[in-house]
């Protein structure tokens, strides 16, 4: 069997914040390239984008049996943030002034093309609908920048994976 193609993540990787989308399972061009979403993607440390999926286990024992069996249960989804913070100049701090504690919106994260290129129809997306919580500035460490941490809490719809950006 040949070996098959990867891409490697330096680069390939957007994510933006989406105040408004009618239905996370059809965003649009429209919404993703409005004049109020702003690209995250050059905020965030090189591992400052860290979804979070677990999910619970369902014990199924049964009278007949000697073994439990198991089942998939409820999933709680988080999105782990770490972004740089730039609290003398606005223009370089738009992550710190968007993600505010409580805001509600979606992430919108296009994994495998080009951060710099738009959202546009057919690209594949998760969109994660979001509240977010404290913004915790992280402990200065010698020759990095200056950084803040910080979790996005999954609201209802709950997540929607490898969805397809329609037109607008």
């Amino acid at each position: 069997m040949a070996e098959p193609a990867s891409v490697p993540s330096d680069g390939m990787v957007k994510l933006a914040w989406v105040p408004t989308i009618m239905d996370p399972d059809y965003p649009t061009v429209t919404e993703l390239t409005a004049g109020t979403v702003e690209d995250l993607s050059c905020y965030l440390t090189d591992s400052g984008l860290n979804p979070n999926t677990t999910e619970d286990t369902i014990t199924d024992g049964r009278l007949c049996s000697t073994q439990n069996f198991t089942r998939p249960g409820r999933e709680s989804n988080t999105v782990g943030l770490a972004y740089v913070y730039n609290p003398e100049s606005a223009a370089d701090d738009v992550a710190r002034l968007t993600l505010v504690n409580r805001a509600s919106g979606y992430l919108v994260a296009r994994w495998g093309t080009d951060y710099s290129a738009a959202f546009a129809a057919g690209d594949l997306v998760d969109v994660y609908p979001v509240q977010m919580g404290v913004q915790m500035k992280q402990p200065p460490t010698a020759n990095t920048p200056l950084t803040i941490a910080q979790t996005a809490y999954v609201r209802a719809p709950g997540v929607t994976r490898d969805v397809t950006v329609v037109s607008s």
